[in-house]
């Protein structure tokens, strides 16, 4: 399932939808979309999710 992360650089936040795959017994996080600065709204988020699962 995707998710929604905030990710802080240089003191400011951006949002990207990401999803957990497994690798060789390690989780990582893999980017699927970049969201931008702004938070996304629980509209657009179950629009994103809808797309990628």
């Amino acid at each position: 399932m995707a998710y929604v992360r905030e990710k802080k650089v240089k003191g400011r936040n951006y949002y990207y939808l990401v999803k957990s795959v497994r690798e060789g017994g390690r989780v990582r996080q893999v980017n699927l979309e970049y969201l931008g600065p702004k938070k996304p709204s629980r509209r657009h988020i179950k629009e994103l999710r809808k797309r990628y699962d």
